[in-house]
């Protein structure tokens, strides 16, 4: 099992890496007016994205291909991709037709890219980027299939190839609004096709499958989560169209770094794990996760804290390597990912619990609180709105503080206690915060706008906040043995 989570965790680090040097690269070639407009764009295909990709399609087909026979399962295969590009052709031609009216619904009344010219650039990029949908849509289905073999290299591989060519097109038509928008769609469709060649043969077959009832009541509470976390995604984007050019960048620009941290620390063990724990109940799924849940408290408890001390040098470092930001995109990102670095404890830890919810069958239940999550985080970004980027992303801590208290109650429900999770959360983010000290400290009196000279503060800030955590830590009496390697591996009592 450890073999596999390292391999996930590398493809995933490999993803996130290239995922920051294309940021980079995007900052550096494109005016800010430009990249707001692309960012807004994005959204469009995002709305859809976790319903017909990722999120629906893993956790709802995985624990399905499992249960049927390998032959059954392979017609199912067939005839429920066929099924989905068929679903994806269909909105592919609405969003073309309606694309106007979601950028209005995306953009704020008076915002700069309420202009003429801004807003049809907006309409314009979203047209381009929809062939991301139906790319990262199959890539799902197929990384879906794969992974109910236990088989992670194909899943690794997809999002490298997405940003190398994004990366490529990027940097050979630089400025350029059409080749911007072309290299995510075309990225996409080449994350879904490099998969092919490892599955064997699939081929589309337009029959029903009788599976295709649970496999889409499965999906089903995907919808409905979907669209609350999409209605969060349009009272977001419509507020940061508020605040003024570069905003709308520099969140995105501190998301990337917080969806690398939570990737690769969170998302990748909880892929790795989730096929074993769909074969555990109560007891047994407690013992296989408690290992997990110590070791990945501790390390996202750290980086979440020197995320908050070191969130200016790690900007200009990350996004600064091809040039540098403009002083407005500079202090927006980095308000943004102080924010953030509060969030990636909680968030972490409810990406492995949220997966014992599915893995257990509670989707109804696991909806229900997601549901909640995503309300409350909706409305502290709008009780937020007017205070600024960082008390407006503080809403995301808060909610995922709430959740991470919903899914611990459902989870004792059916058995799986983890009675020593709260104290060691709390604990562990009393120690992250004490990280963070070092590098607000540095921050007041070492400014950095160049990547160079950010690297020195960022290395010192680094290394001081990795001695105060473990000096906390031991002084709070937390497990630092569960930062072992083999802990990872959820151990063998539950395997």
């Amino acid at each position: 099992m450890l073999r596999k989570v390292l391999l996930v965790m590398g493809g995933t680090l490999a993803s996130r890496v290239l995922g920051l040097l294309r940021q980079a690269v995007f900052n550096a070639l494109f005016p800010d007016a430009l990249k707001d407009a692309f960012n807004v764009a994005y959204r469009v295909p995002n709305l859809l994205r976790e319903l017909l990709a990722e999120g629906a399609v893993q956790n709802a087909l995985i624990p399905l291909l499992k249960a049927l026979p390998e032959e059954e399962a392979r017609v199912f295969a067939r005839r429920f991709a066929a099924f989905l590009l068929g679903v994806n052709l269909l909105v592919l031609g609405l969003g073309y037709l309606l694309a106007p009216w979601v950028v209005g619904l995306l953009v704020a009344p008076g915002s700069h890219l309420r202009e003429g010219e801004a807003f049809a650039q907006v309409v314009y990029l979203t047209r381009l980027l929809l062939p991301f949908l139906l790319g990262i849509s199959l890539a799902a289905l197929f990384s879906a299939l794969l992974q109910a073999e236990e088989r992670f290299l194909p899943y690794a591989l997809g999002p490298v190839a997405f940003n190398l060519a994004a990366i490529g097109l990027m940097a050979l038509f630089p400025g350029n609004p059409t080749a911007l928008g072309l290299s995510v769609a075309l990225g996409g469709l080449l994350q879904a096709a490099i998969q092919l060649p490892f599955l064997r043969g699939l081929r589309l077959e337009w029959r029903w499958h009788q599976a295709f009832a649970p496999a889409l009541l499965r999906m089903g509470p995907f919808a409905f989560t979907t669209s609350l976390r999409q209605f969060l995604n349009l009272v977001l984007t419509n507020i940061l169209t508020r605040y003024p050019p570069a905003a709308v960048t520099g969140f995105y620009n501190a998301e990337v770094v917080f969806q690398m941290v939570l990737g690769l620390f969170a998302t990748s063990p909880a892929i790795a794990l989730f096929p074993r724990m769909s074969a555990l109940q109560g007891e047994e799924l407690a013992r296989f996760l408690e290992a997990p849940l110590k070791r990945l408290s501790l390390v996202l408890a750290l980086l979440g804290g020197l995320l908050l001390g070191l969130s200016p040098y790690v900007v200009v470092l990350l996004f600064g390597l091809f040039g540098p930001l403009t002083p407005e995109n500079r202090a927006y990102s980095a308000q943004v990912l102080a924010a953030m670095g509060l969030a990636v404890l909680p968030w972490g830890v409810n990406t492995l619990l949220l997966r014992g919810l599915y893995a257990l069958g509670r989707v109804r239940e696991a909806v229900w609180a997601s549901a909640v999550v995503f309300l409350s985080n909706t409305l502290g970004y709008w009780l937020l709105r007017d205070g600024g980027l960082f008390l407006l992303n503080l809403a995301t801590a808060l909610a995922g503080w709430l959740g991470l208290a919903l899914y611990l109650r459902l989870l004792r429900r059916e058995g799986v206690e983890a009675p020593f999770l709260p104290g060691l959360l709390l604990k562990a983010f009393g120690a992250g915060l004490l990280a963070a000290l070092p590098g607000l400290v540095l921050a007041g009196f070492w400014p950095a706008a160049q990547a160079l000279k950010a690297l020195s503060p960022l290395l010192l800030g680094g290394a001081l906040g990795v001695g105060f955590f473990a000096l906390a830590a031991r002084f709070l009496g937390l497990p630092l043995r569960e930062l072992l390697p083999r802990s990872l591996s959820g151990g063998s009592r539950g395997a």
